[in-house]
């Protein structure tokens, strides 16, 4: 756990990864905001004592896990609720697909929970997509965070209720100061920009897969979308099944092997509109880089498949099945510059 004091104190310092905010770094057009509002809902910004709803969605979590995620909540300054079908048990599940589907609704529908966070992912979201009444999200937009196997859920929010999601930390996560700094930047402050950048810091992996680099320059403008790329691919062929024409799409990975990495990112341009993106980042595909033979290094992998989009792509920023991780809005207009590897959002995070 941080010091908290020491990590308020320095909330404005962040080593390695800059995150900006500027009206003069873009000039925020308010003919956008009425286009905006007719189908994107972006939730309210947390304010200090604001209780956070914790949920459930995908895999088991312990008794000890939810102790300790609500100590986090509250050290930082807020309220933790969450109703006892949290340590339910279904198999691998943290309980029936309704069950967890009841949990999440339930947390949209209680005026007195202001954001919502996943304690953690596993298996288990897209179960229970079917089952959401995704009228009852419209009609109350919260703050939703999560990663891995949330990205079934931020995916499928965006598509049918237009909500602004965050792909950031779950509860299990390490809450480093890098990590609080990047979520509460994004999730409460109500500025037009954020520019992302980012440093190998030295005490980081030797590891390639810990490298920054461009595979195409140029600039790229639209919103986000992504997340856990095995996810993405199991949403393939259904309603859920995510659009990425347009967009800047944002994927990360972790623990698989160089081929499975190639089925992958083959199986989305060829079954989905990827090809059409306007853009690409990349995380941090920890433990893909294997040295069995015969194979390719991530890098060459991702720059033969890659390159022939001829759109902006860089990778190595900093999200998902990392240590430090940065908060990514899903919906959030964003400009990517490849060239000077950086990342811009361009419109409000947060009302």
């Amino acid at each position: 756990m941080i010091d908290r004091k020491k990590f308020i104190k320095q909330i404005g310092l962040l080593s390695g990864f800059t995150l900006l905010s500027s009206t003069n770094l873009f000039a925020f057009n308010s003919s956008q905001t009425s286009s905006i509002s007719l189908r994107k809902r972006i939730p309210k910004k947390l304010k200090k004592g604001a209780t956070f709803g914790l949920i459930t969605p995908s895999g088991v979590i312990t008794k000890k896990q939810l102790e300790e995620t609500v100590k986090e909540v509250e050290f930082l300054g807020y309220k933790a609720y969450y109703k006892p079908s949290i340590l339910s048990e279904f198999g691998y599940l943290a309980g029936t697909d309704e069950e967890r589907s009841d949990e999440l609704i339930h947390m949209f529908e209680n005026p007195d929970v202001n954001a919502i966070l996943c304690v953690r992912g596993g298996y288990g979201a897209i179960r229970i997509l079917d089952l959401i009444d995704y009228n009852i999200i419209k009609k109350n937009p919260k703050i939703f965070i999560g990663y891995s196997d949330i990205t079934a859920l931020i995916t499928a929010f965006y598509l049918k209720s237009g909500l602004v999601s965050y792909h950031g930390p779950v509860g299990i996560s390490t809450f480093n100061e890098f990590s609080l700094k990047s979520l509460f930047d994004i999730i409460s402050k109500t500025k037009n920009t954020h520019l992302y950048s980012y440093e190998r810091e030295p005490e980081t992996d030797n590891s390639s897969e810990f490298d920054f680099y461009t595979i195409n320059k140029g600039k790229a403008f639209g919103e986000l979308i992504g997340g856990n790329m095995s996810v993405l691919v199991s949403m393939i062929g259904g309603k859920f099944e995510p659009e990425f024409k347009g967009k800047i799409v944002y994927l990360e990975e972790i623990d698989e092997k160089t081929y499975k990495i190639d089925k992958m990112l083959t199986q989305l341009i060829h079954s989905t509109d990827l090809k059409e993106a306007s853009g690409i980042i990349f995380g941090i595909f920890s433990g893909c880089d294997n040295n069995e033979e015969p194979t390719f290094l991530l890098k060459e992998l991702l720059i033969q498949i890659i390159t022939p989009l001829k759109i902006p792509v860089v990778y190595g920023f900093p999200f998902g099945h990392v240590k430090n991780k940065m908060t990514l809005p899903t919906g959030i207009k964003a400009e990517l510059n490849a060239d000077t590897k950086t990342l811009k959002l361009i419109e409000k995070t947060v009302n």
